[in-house]
């Protein structure tokens, strides 16, 4: 029985391959994407769960009751203090601080050290208990008993020493005093820390360095927060508490509540509160990207869906007489519904083999990382999650066979194979899932166009004295090296002076486009009182001429004394400002010239710049170098070999541009406008597909009307027209009720910026028309095949 089911359905696949087709790839595309946007919402929701005592540590911060907020963090002592107490409620208490950026020589053998980079977390000896981290080399009690111990993590120890055993014992030389330092520390640093441990890396949805790597722990550390004097004075820090069996955050609040408990700080007494760890990073916006992503992925997997089973239900309907005469010779509803079930598996497999096949293929080469974040995929969990959902959609595929065959087993032979006189065209059933993939469909096309247009918008507006081809072509080159001396790093630009290709160089104590010089100068001498905010940047004196910043009134600086403020800051202060005296410290400084705005942000507005001396003597954090017509890639191919030579080996280095600058600046626009531009793509493509399939069986039933229609004279256009109106208006209800739902989204995403492109009625109209006019050539394809058949040969096939 089992093989006659097979063959029968084979057999109704292949009558309709194109349709099955499109549905096996809508359902594929669909449930990879939805497999990937799901997995990041799972991601996100399991924060912190990576430690085996997740729902039993608490986060301790202090409130402040008169301003009705909580500090960012807390203090170290207030662990300290709890220590002290016989507190049943807790077996133990920790505090780990911020995760910080450190700069160390790695010592790699007896002979050899390089340079790095890592983020660094210091934490206490009760570390260990609450988090609980898995140790793949070392001990902790060495670690815990060892003055500046080092717990590196698994990846870093592959990455430096090439296996964690080797790590151990290995030295790191701190390269700068931090500013927890005691001031016995040189500030070349010179501290020697000790390789412990080395632990398995810590997944990255943790809220101790939330969707970042966490490179290394200290312990000890004779530089940290920790054991710092400032300590007292400063939130540097989280304060952990494990409960005990039984114990919530409440008991442990009332407990303090109970002993009166406050923590007081420059005079003023502060609430001391619990809550679940990673409680305060999903308030702050964690959740809203498990949201978002969960909300795209069902998106997307709602068009493959209707997609699937509007061609689904749609054939079985159609073939009710075929049903009737089976039901006829004694065919039940129960082999009915097998039969329909086989068929809907047979479509199912297929999709669900294309999808594990892709998340093979694709699954470790999707990570991806913005600024501030990373996220990495795993292959074996993405199949995991993937073969979830096929058992669900095949359970919800029971479903609806299931209902199928009881609607089917429900009506009279003589029905099912003549039919009735209740009208079928309006099918609402299919025309609202349709609707639901038009509106998707919108949602995807208007955002992936905002996306675009806002990017183009930043990147004309960012340095905007500068054409975008000009961006494109000065090279951007950081030397904000930690290892290097400033005596070095003018060696190095000497050398890159050596190219022949090589027009202008441009120094900087920082990137243009990472921060400014500093922020504030006042009117009086000595005064801090007379502190007026404007943003300062340390320009040498071809700055205005690279970047091609025309001084709109005055001159440009001829000496230290002179400085140069943009139009911005000019109009707000409401009167005119040249010759007025302006202070750095016990420096004076009298402007000289008025420039046009100075713009590297576009998400806050401007308090306006102020252009001092610079000198390239004490600091060099970057470089921008223009290019002779036509040299730009031999002279990023001759700073790439400098780099070689004059770097250590480790330091890897890839010519980058102002542009480039802009991109990872404006990183969100960037990144995500390809995402959802890939998503939209998708949306359009299965709705399309969708659309095909509804209009073929449509033009199928109803060949024998348009057979009738063309007998009594009607035309081409007028065939086209009695299948095209549909279409039409479900375009104009969807786009109706999508838009605006949109209009509301970018309205809240314009709050970010000072700069929007324009969403205006013109906006709408063409993102309308790109997409209709998308659509009619699918139904037109379609519908003019039915409508230049023969009238005469549809009857008699009748």
């Amino acid at each position: 029985m089992i093989f006659h089911y097979l063959k029968i359905a084979f057999r109704n696949l292949c009558k309709h391959k194109t349709q099955n087709i499109i549905s096996i790839i809508g359902l594929a595309v669909g449930l990879l994407c939805f497999c990937v946007c799901i997995y990041c919402s799972r991601f996100v929701e399991s924060t912190d769960h990576c430690f085996a005592n997740h729902d039993r540590i608490a986060e301790l911060n202090l409130y402040d009751g008169k301003a009705d907020r909580y500090f960012s963090g807390s203090l170290v002592p207030l662990a300290e203090d709890l220590r002290t107490w016989a507190l049943g409620e807790t077996e133990a208490i920790s505090s780990v601080t911020y995760p910080r950026e450190r700069p160390y020589y790695v010592e790699l053998s007896p002979e050899k050290t390089l340079p790095y980079e890592l983020e660094t977390i210091e934490i206490d000896t009760c570390y260990n208990k609450i988090f609980t981290p898995e140790l793949v080399a070392g001990h902790w009690k060495m670690a815990s008993q060892s003055l500046n111990s080092v717990i590196l993590s698994q990846s870093m120890a592959i990455k430096i020493f090439g296996n964690a055993e080797s790590a151990i014992g290995k030295h790191m030389t701190l390269m700068r005093r931090l500013n927890t330092s005691p001031e016995s520390t040189p500030k070349t640093g010179g501290i020697v820390y000790t390789i412990q441990a080395v632990m398995k890396d810590i997944p990255l949805n943790n809220s101790l360095d939330f969707m970042q790597n966490i490179d290394m722990l200290t312990v000890n550390d004779s530089e940290g927060l920790l054991q710092s004097s400032k300590r007292h004075n400063m939130t540097g820090a989280n304060t952990y508490v494990l409960l005990s069996p039984q114990t919530t955050c409440t008991d442990l609040e009332k407990q303090f509540s109970k002993r009166d408990y406050t923590y007081t700080l420059y005079g003023e007494a502060y609430t001391v509160t619990a809550s679940s760890m990673g409680a305060r990073l999903k308030k702050q916006g964690a959740s809203y990207l498990g949201l978002v992503t969960g909300t795209v992925g069902t998106l997307i997997l709602l068009v493959g869906l209707i997609n699937f089973f509007h061609f689904l239900i749609g054939s079985f309907f159609n073939r009710t007489k075929e049903y009737s005469i089976m039901k006829m010779i004694g065919c039940n509803w129960k082999q009915l519904f097998c039969l329909l079930f086989t068929q809907s598996l047979i479509v199912i497999s297929i999709s669900s083999i294309l999808v594990l096949s892709g998340i093979e293929l694709l699954g470790n080469h999707m990570n991806f990382s913005l600024p501030g974040f990373a996220m990495t995929f795993t292959s074996e969990t993405l199949l995991i999650h993937a073969l979830q959902y096929i058992v669900l959609l095949i359970i919800l595929c029971v479903l609806i066979c299931l209902s199928v065959s009881i609607r089917i087993r429900r009506i009279t032979v003589q029905t099912g194979i003549y039919g009735n006189n209740k009208r079928r065209g309006k099918q609402w059933g299919r025309n609202l899932m349709l609707g639901i993939q038009f509106f998707i469909c919108w949602v995807f096309v208007s955002l992936t166009a905002a996306l675009y247009l806002q990017a183009e918008k930043t990147t004309n507006s960012l340095l905007h004295t500068l054409s975008q081809k000009e961006k494109s072509e000065i090279l951007s080159i950081p030397l904000d090296y930690p290892f290097m001396k400033n005596e070095e790093k003018l060696a190095l630009i000497e050398r890159f002076k050596q190219h022949a290709g090589v027009k202008e160089i441009l120094l900087s104590d920082v990137g243009y486009m990472q921060g400014m010089s500093g922020n504030g100068l006042t009117t009086e001498k000595g005064n801090e009182n007379s502190w007026v905010d404007i943003s300062v940047m340390a320009v040498p004196a071809n700055f205005f001429s690279f970047m091609n910043i025309p001084i709109e009134q005055g001159r440009l600086p001829q000496t230290e004394k002179d400085i140069v403020v943009d139009n911005v800051w000019q109009e707000m202060q409401k009167k005119d400002v040249i010759g007025m005296n302006l202070y750095s410290g016990n420096t004076d400084y009298t402007i000289c010239g008025i420039s046009a705005p100075f713009q590297a942000n576009v998400y806050n507005r401007s308090s306006g710049y102020a252009f001092l001396p610079y000198d390239p003597s004490v600091y060099i954090g970057h470089c921008y170098i223009k290019s002779h017509p036509g040299q730009q890639k031999e002279v990023a191919r001759w700073i790439e070999k400098v780099y070689r030579e004059m770097l250590p080996e480790n330091i890897t280095y890839q010519a980058k541009t102002f542009l480039n600058d802009i991109h990872v600046l404006q990183a969100l626009e960037y990144n995500l406008k390809d995402i959802i531009l890939f998503f939209a793509v998708i949306s359009i493509i299965i709705t399309l597909l969708g659309v095909y399939s509804s209009i073929t069986l449509d033009t199928e039933r109803r060949q024998k009307e348009v057979a009738i229609r063309k007998v009594n004279g009607a035309d081409v256009p007028q065939i086209i027209l009695l299948f095209a109106r549909l279409y039409i208006i479900l375009l104009l209800c969807s786009a109706i009720v999508a838009f605006p739902l949109v209009y509301v989204v970018l309205m809240l995403w314009k709050q970010m910026y000072t700069v929007f492109f324009d969403c205006g009625l013109l906006f709408w109209l063409c993102i309308f028309l790109i997409v209709t006019l998308i659509t009619s050539f699918t139904i037109l394809f379609r519908i003019l095949r039915i409508a230049k058949t023969n009238p005469a040969e549809v009857i008699k096939n009748e």
